[in-house]
């Protein structure tokens, strides 16, 4: 078996090789829709649970400002 198969541009320069190289390198980045659609709600959660904490400290915080002195 030959080594070609691990190769993505065989009978190309090396300067090709790593043009290729760095293109699928770059497009391991593309999101896709999915992907963003989790992001987003991954986004929404944190928040979620951000304002959930702070309205709990709010609560916890609200007797106690509304004692008469």
């Amino acid at each position: 078996m030959s080594d070609t198969a691990n190769n993505p541009a065989p009978k190309q320069g090396k300067p090709w090789r790593f043009v290729a190289a760095v293109g699928a390198w770059l497009q391991a980045f593309d999101d896709t829709s999915f992907d963003y659609t989790q992001d987003r709600i991954d986004r929404l959660e944190r928040k979620v649970a951000e304002l959930t904490e702070e309205l709990r400290q709010s609560r916890a915080s609200s007797p106690r400002d509304c004692e008469p002195q």
